[in-house]
């Protein structure tokens, strides 16, 4: 047995989640609830978060491999080597 509870929405919200339930009534075939509705949307929400999540899960890697390269120091090239200089000062 379920317990039953109220919540408080906008109107435009409201109005949104109509839109849902006849979608979704037009797609079944048979009437629908405000409470199938909102359950429809959190499914969808949850399909889109497991579908995307290997993505996410790549772009973060590549940006940490990315970070990992900016941070690295070469050899060589040091602060002191871009120091400006007349061009007649190295023999030119």
């Amino acid at each position: 047995m379920s317990k039953n509870t109220t919540i408080k929405v906008t109107r435009k919200t409201l109005e949104s989640l109509h839109r849902v339930v006849g979608e979704l009534a037009k797609r079944l075939g048979k009437r629908v609830t405000l409470e199938d509705a909102i359950v429809h949307l959190l499914k969808k929400n949850e399909s889109i978060e497991v579908k995307s999540s290997p993505f996410l899960s790549e772009v973060e890697k590549d940006r940490k491999n990315f970070l990992m390269i900016l941070e690295r120091k070469f050899s060589g090239a040091q602060p002191e080597d871009f120091k400006e200089y007349e061009y007649n000062d190295i023999g030119g």
